[in-house]
């Protein structure tokens, strides 16, 4: 949506929906504050004690600014720690896109900025290096290497605002990050207040803090920040802006989120009174003004225009008071004492921290796996891989390709290594490596009747102690008995929690003209819940995932089931709905499943992140229906097997040519291995192998799986 401006973005809320673009909706710091203070009235009057001292220590700031100008000032260094508050998606931002937000913000801090020699000449002059820096922590507080860049897999990246438990990472207490050692940053999806809500209906808000003695709690004194704003450097000038709060800086037009309304004054002698701007910029101070002077600093990174450059001598005098003030509890963060705690001084000494992260953790066997070294170490050490079950089984590589060619279920572990200690991150049953001979085969319903998940089906809960699927033994489709279920409405579920139901894989490497169907039944808890349904497929067992094209969203569900209510579903029979993705629509989806022999979907339900606790959803009747063909690579070997049926045993003849791997297995309808062997007898190009050898068979209907290098045929074989 920020395409919708061909301006930089610089405003701490910005009203962007197509829906909403032409009124803003205001910077939040001073309505979270306000917010605030109504809840807690003590908490205005120990702001305002707070504030009548910081004014006096920026009073003799000032008075002591021509002994300053003589002398060089010390820089002050602030450690910063970024807490990415994710779900999985888009808002899990990348390392170096704090990066690239941190250098914009120091060369802001700096008067580094690519745009300023285009300041205009009434306030150029004023813009002086605020000789304030900001650096990524390199230890944490429990004395850990860290790179400054915390990723929390979290609900509360749809933020609310109220929610002042949910600045769980910042304060006192374990795991948490002081606020008088480190300035804490939150990165989120969404932020929600009393009037803009998650997701946006018209404006949205990009960034709020507290001014120094604001903040509802030693945790809150923080800056909380939209994702997308950290994209490109430029865009990072909104948190630039943000920063100036936290530093005890007022917008320019006074302290209100609302520009262009009345003449206001921020404190600060160097800053035009002004109403302020809203993503506009009169060209070059030309006008028209707001009329409260006759020129003002519309280029002030605490107005909201949209050609932000500067912060004037005042400013940078008022951040520095802040920055010494022990009323404010910003003085302690760039002592010497502090810079050797968080490790921005050079030489600092740390523990080493183990972290990985991977392309993916399911494969087909003899597939690759990328992982990627994450640990930290310091300015120096080293790490060492260990691979359960792959190829290699080690390695000190900061990004090795693992190839595991034996299906099963394997472990990873890497250690990190420094001049002050040793840290090994163990993930346990981590891999999961698909074995495509246990694959089931079409047509195959999943009906649950047996009370049991399919065999080689999983479950994931994303949000642990929370709902999960599991099997309901009281109520199915079509007058069975049996279903899958999320038990969303009788158990505690968490707002945004994730579950997943997969299914096995299977073997359509001869099967075309496929097509699924389901029957569900679900209602929403209420009117305006936004739980998130999604069917997906796999055809890299399970290693990456796609949506199916025609697949019903939460809303459809409801409206063709059992619509809104907030008493625990329990489906009627007439509630039960069977949902038809056509052989079309399946083989218009990217990836297509017919012909690969590694395919799997997936039930993804997510419920809403804001609104939290859903209703029940079921899942019955599973099916998979396709046509099973003879294809070139069967014609070309002369496959057969006879007799078939047959009432005993049974011969399979087929041509080999050489170094061909051949490997042979007989699973029944269910897809469980009955029989296994990668021994024929060879005669010349002449293959055959004995089905059933011993007689040992039950009557039923079996298939052979035929594989030759890497192309799977499969035929049934009926035994009498």
């Amino acid at each position: 949506m920020k395409k919708l401006f061909s301006f930089t973005t610089f405003v701490t809320i910005l009203c962007l929906s197509s829906k909403a673009q032409t009124y803003p909706i205001m910077c939040n710091t001073y309505n979270a504050m306000e917010e605030a203070f109504v809840k807690d009235p003590t908490l205005r009057a120990k702001y305002n004690l707070v504030q009548s001292e910081m004014e006096l220590d920026y009073q003799k700031a000032i008075s002591n600014s021509a002994a300053a100008k003589t002398a060089a000032a010390p820089i002050y260094t602030v450690p910063v720690v970024f807490h990415i508050l994710h779900q999985g998606g888009v808002e899990n931002i990348l390392d170096a896109d704090v990066i690239t937000a941190m250098a914009q913000i120091n060369k802001d801090y700096s008067k580094l900025g690519a745009d300023i020699s285009t300041i205009h000449p009434s306030f150029s002059g004023l813009y002086v290096d605020a000789e304030i820096r900001f650096q990524l922590a390199k230890k944490d507080p429990n004395g850990n290497c860290t790179n400054g860049i915390i990723h929390h897999y979290d609900a509360n990246t749809n933020w609310d605002q109220s929610n002042i438990a949910a600045y769980a990472y910042s304060g006192t207490g374990t795991n948490r990050w002081p606020v008088n050692k480190y300035l804490n940053i939150y990165i989120v999806k969404c932020i929600a207040s009393s009037t803009s809500p998650c997701p946006p209906t018209g404006g949205f808000i990009v960034g709020y803090t507290y001014n120094p003695g604001g903040s509802p709690g030693t945790a809150a004194d923080a800056i909380v920040y939209r994702y997308d704003f950290l994209a490109t450097g430029t865009e990072a000038r909104s948190l630039s802006h943000e920063i100036g709060h936290w530093l005890n800086l007022t917008h320019v037009f006074g302290p209100t989120n609302n520009p262009g309304i009345s003449c206001g004054d921020d404190g600060v002698t160097d800053t035009p009174v002004t109403k302020g701007y809203f993503s506009t910029c009169p060209g070059s101070n030309a006008g028209p003004y707001t009329g409260c002077t006759a020129t003002e600093n519309m280029e002030n990174f605490m107005d909201y225009s949209s050609c932000p450059k500067m912060f004037t001598q005042m400013q940078v005098t008022k951040m520095r008071a802040a920055l010494t003030s022990g009323t404010g509890g910003r003085n302690n963060l760039w002592t010497a004492g502090n810079l050797l705690f968080t490790g921005i001084t050079p030489g600092f000494t740390c523990t080493p921290l183990a972290d990985l992260k991977v392309n993916k953790t399911s494969i087909c066997s003899g597939s690759s796996i990328t992982y990627t070294d994450l640990s930290q170490y310091g300015s120096s050490g080293s790490i060492a891989w260990v691979f359960e079950g792959g190829s290699p089984a080690t390695s000190t590589s900061a990004t090795p390709v693992v190839t595991y060619n034996t299906p099963g279920t394997y472990s990873v572990s890497l250690t990190a290594t420094n001049a002050y200690g040793v840290n090994t991150m163990n993930k346990v049953s981590y891999i999961n490596v698909v074995d495509l001979w246990s694959s089931y085969t079409a047509p195959v319903t999943h009906d649950f009747e047996s009370g049991a998940f399919p065999w080689l089906s999983s479950v994931t809960n994303g949000n642990p102690g929370s709902v999960t699927w599991q099997i309901n033994n009281t109520t199915g489709a079509t007058g069975t008995a049996f279903s899958i279920f999320l038990n969303n409405a009788s158990q505690t579920s968490t707002p945004g929690h994730l579950d997943i139901f997969e299914t096995p894989t299977y073997n359509f490497s001869t099967t075309s003209g496929l097509s699924m169907s389901f029957y569900y039944a679900y209602a929403k808890k209420n009117a305006t819940q936004a739980d998130t349904f999604k069917l997906q497929i796999s055809t890299d067992c399970g290693g990456s995932w796609q949506n199916v094209l025609g697949y019903p969203s939460c809303a459809t569900m409801a409206s063709n089931s059992a619509g809104t209510t907030s008493t625990p579903l329990n489906p009627t029979a007439g509630q039960w709905k069977q949902h038809i993705i056509s052989s079309s629509l399946l083989s218009a989806t990217s990836p297509n499943p017919n012909l690969k022999p590694s395919v799997k979907f997936r039930f993804y339900f997510r419920s809403d992140a804001t609104l939290g606790s859903s209703n029940n959803l079921f899942i019955d009747q599973i099916n998979l229906t396709g046509v099973v063909g003879i294809n070139e690579i069967e014609n070309s070997i002369g496959l057969s097997i006879y007799p078939n049926p047959t009432n005993s045993s049974a011969t399979m003849d087929f041509t080999i040519f050489n170094n061909e791997r051949v490997k042979i297995k007989t699973t029944d309808v269910t897809g469980r291995v009955i029989e296994e062997t990668d021994k024929v007898l060879i005669d010349g190009n002449h293959a055959s192998y004995i089905i059933n050898k011993n007689g040992q068979l039950a009557k039923g209907v079996y298939f052979i799986n035929l594989e030759i290098n890497n192309s799977v045929i499969t035929k049934k074989l009926i035994i009498q």
